[in-house]
């Protein structure tokens, strides 16, 4: 779920109050409070909160990521906060016998005047570990390092190969691919050593308007590694439009490459629903990785 755009008095994309509420798998952007918990805030409230992209929320005065209070309970893992910003804790607050538990995650980029990631009040405690928090944080396995964000600019917070929160989570628990757990909302899937990422500059174009993506592909090996690409639309009405390839590529070893591509949207495309997808392999029968996203063509 996508979880954008909202604005409230407390908790501008989501209020829990005196709640146990699962909150997972949401990209909870863009929100704004004109008090407290930008993206979400917790009153007297034990969620569990798992597996989001909390990014870009903003809150007047405390927790631009979230606020918690008067004895909430939350159980926050596996999270990405981002470019949130607040008077006070940009990232996370915790007031009033507040007490979390925040495992699995990143806390970076988030600003505020006072604590640009994390603030409690004397009454309230909270543990982090295997976590991801810029400027430090006391607790087993956290650490203090960039994670290199796939393009952050752009909204695309998975991580690149390299990254240090990349096998560095709670090693009691894997990821889909049997390694050990990576920090924040996405994992670095290694059942492949070619890894595809596709980074739109925008959903929503004109007829006639420029729909800019950045192709990230990796290559993993210690040695070079030819691949073809193949890129195909699929418009409204279901049917596969033609955009790329198939077209041949070698990748160094060891190897990042990122580009940026403008496809011109034709004048007569009918408005709506369309899906971009790439995918990288080796005809007639390997498929290294694919990825996709989709984008709405509307009036101007």
């Amino acid at each position: 779920n996508r979880i954008t755009g909202n604005a409230a008095e407390r908790g501008g994309g989501i209020s829990c109050w005196q709640s146990t509420a699962t909150i997972m798998r949401n990209a909870i952007i863009g929100n704004v409070a004109s008090l407290y918990g930008g993206g979400i805030r917790c009153w007297a409230s034990a969620p569990a909160i798992d597996g989001n992209v909390i990014a870009g929320n903003t809150a007047s005065t405390d927790g631009g990521g979230i606020s918690c209070s008067w004895y909430s309970f939350p159980a926050i893992g596996n999270n990405t906060f981002t470019g949130n910003r607040a008077d006070e804790g940009g990232g996370l607050t915790g007031a009033w016998h507040c007490s979390a538990t925040v495992m699995n995650s990143i806390l970076w980029g988030d600003s505020a005047v006072t604590a640009s990631e994390i603030l409690l009040d004397s009454m309230s405690s909270i543990s982090i570990t295997y976590s991801d928090v810029q400027g430090g944080w006391p607790g087993e396995g956290n650490i203090d390092a960039d994670p290199e964000f796939v393009l952050a600019e752009k909204g695309d917070h998975r991580l690149l190969w390299g990254s240090p929160c990349i096998d560095s989570g709670n090693p009691d628990s894997l990821d889909p691919d049997g390694t050990r757990r990576d920090v924040g909302a996405y994992y670095f899937d290694q059942d492949d050593y070619l890894t595809l990422y596709l980074t739109a500059d925008t959903t929503r174009v004109s007829p006639g308007g420029t729909l800019g993506v950045t192709y990230t592909v990796i290559n993993r090996w210690a040695q070079p590694e030819p691949l073809w690409v193949l890129t195909e639309a699929i418009l409204p009405n279901g049917n596969p439009f033609p955009v790329m390839g198939p077209d041949q590529y070698a990748l160094p070893a060891n190897h990042t490459e990122q580009r940026h591509l403008n496809h011109i949207v034709p004048g007569a495309a009918p408005f709506g629903l369309y899906g971009y997808g790439s995918r990288i392999g080796m005809p007639p029968s390997t498929l290294y990785d694919e990825d996709s996203f989709t984008f709405t063509v509307v009036e101007q």
